[in-house]
């Protein structure tokens, strides 16, 4: 049976307030002065152990979004979300959303139940007084959309701040930072503007729209901090397709000295080199797309021992 995944009519409208969200979130990842909710979180990873690869990813989960709940004082101790508080509750479901689905060991495992665990170790406790009612999964294609816009204010928080506080090695963040800005967003650019949202109508194409306006207020005081800001700032207008391949170059160039190594002193030699004379002159003539599917195989067991790693920016 699959989840009963949906996405409400505001659901993004959080993003207008999005600056206030970034600084709590970031504020629960980094808080590490709670101490009491430790033994609770390891109840929950008793309790859904086969949900999660291990302990630690569990209980970081768990402790993130119990500090994160307590900071957002207009919602404690309410099951049903305040009508004043809607947008309150839809960052932390959004949240909720985010941490689970990232840690958990495959998506055929529904939010829901995972976050009933957790909350199951807190109810009528200091930290929650009842059951939230307005915590649900949401569909995977709006949560990958929402992922992308918060990457994207992510990025735009971290230049307003250098904009601010005139920070050491303003060429390499701002170039860094405004680059990775490009490649994110000319995958959401696409979902609006290539055909898949004709009428540019959806939460994720307004809320990309008003993105796009405040990133371009950035314009004006970039150029008065001089040329060494603006030569290393890359306007939204000045995103394309070459911003995305040099991004893939730089991964792929990262990426052969370790598959070098991998066919030198792993079995994987062994096994291509024991392959070669077996092979017909018919069997030959496949031989590309047998390549292609082992360095996808291979490529797929990289990724689960470094972690999901690629163009994107990931700080969430």
């Amino acid at each position: 049976m699959g989840c009963k995944a949906k996405i409400d009519s505001d659901s993004y409208a959080f993003f207008e307030d999005i600056k206030n969200y970034i600084e709590k979130a970031d504020n629960a990842q980094q808080n590490h002065t709670i101490t009491d909710i430790a033994s609770k979180c390891k109840g929950f990873y008793t309790t859904m152990r086969s949900s999660f690869e291990n302990e630690l990813i569990a209980t970081s989960v768990c402790e993130e979004l119990i500090k994160l709940y307590k900071s957002l004082d207009k919602i404690k101790d309410k099951s049903q979300c305040p009508n004043d508080s809607k947008n309150d509750c839809n960052f932390f479901n959004y949240w909720v959303n985010f941490k689970i689905s990232k840690s958990r060991l495959n998506e055929s495992i529904c939010i829901d139940p995972i976050y009933n665990a957790i909350e199951s170790q807190f109810t009528r406790t200091d930290h929650y007084g009842v059951e939230l009612a307005f915590i649900y999964d949401i569909k995977k294609d709006e949560l990958d959309k929402m992922n992308i816009l918060y990457r994207l204010y992510k990025i735009y928080t971290d230049i307003n701040g250098i904009l601010e506080n005139d920070s050491e090695d303003v060429k390499k963040k701002l170039s860094s930072l405004s680059t990775e800005c490009c490649t994110e967003f000319l995958e959401a650019n696409y979902m609006c503007n290539g055909g898949n949202d004709k009428n540019n109508h959806s939460q994720f194409c307004t809320q990309l729209e008003n993105f796009k306006t405040k990133y371009k207020g950035l314009y004006n005081r970039v150029d008065q901090k001089g040329s060494e800001y603006s030569k290393n700032f890359k306007r939204l207008s000045q995103c394309d397709n070459n911003t995305m391949s040099t991004a893939l170059i730089g991964t792929t160039v990262g990426l052969v000295p370790f598959l070098v190594g991998l066919y030198k002193f792993t079995p994987l030699r062994q096994l291509i080199n024991s392959n070669k004379g077996k092979l017909t002159q018919g069997y030959r003539n496949n031989n590309d797309m047998r390549n292609i599917t082992i360095m996808d195989q291979e490529s797929e067991h990289i990724s689960s021992q470094q972690g999901t790693y690629n163009i994107k920016y990931h700080s969430v």
